[in-house]
């Protein structure tokens, strides 16, 4: 089984505690990652994810169902239009907050001399996606659910075995 060193990402996209909500989003779309740890100089204080986005929002969508339900498309489409509105004002009012209010503050981490499996295992336990990797106490790169796949996949099929013969 390779070490996480051999199927880690780096260089790793990271946050600072007061990075407003907003800019990490923007961040995380244009680099293509779902999340990153937060870091306050050299020590990791949390993980920011669009998961913890999606779970600070805060809308009223309970508060709309219809007395009379229309079979009009037209109260449908209206209906639907006030959810998205207050969805929209509910991540303007959390895209203000600062990463260390979405954030989260339990942080696993894994070594990146560990084997690949115990990476899964740590993920797997943890319910986590992601998993900062460190080398003597600072952070090196992130291992993420696609990186142990392709681990376990060239473990299998071994790293003379991934190329396609024609």
């Amino acid at each position: 089984m390779p070490p996480v060193k051999e199927v880690m990402t780096t260089p790793v996209v990271t946050l600072t505690p007061e990075m407003l909500v907003r800019d990490a989003t923007t961040l995380l779309a244009e680099k293509n990652v779902s999340g990153a740890p937060v870091l306050d100089g050299d020590k990791i204080v949390g993980i920011f994810s669009e998961a913890d986005v999606l779970k600070s929002l805060k809308t009223t969508k309970k508060n709309l169902r219809l007395v009379f339900p229309s079979i009009s498309s037209i109260g449908i489409a209206f209906q639907e239009e006030l959810v998205q509105r207050e969805l929209l004002e509910a991540y303007e009012e959390i895209g203000q907050k600062p990463v260390s209010e979405v954030m989260s503050h339990e942080i696993h981490t894994i070594d990146s001399e560990s084997p690949v499996k115990a990476a899964v295992l740590k993920m797997v336990l943890n319910d986590v996606n992601r998993l900062p990797v460190t080398s003597g106490g600072r952070l090196v790169g992130i291992v993420t659910r696609g990186d142990v796949i392709k681990g376990l996949a060239e473990e299998k099929n071994g790293p003379d075995n991934n190329s396609v013969m024609s």
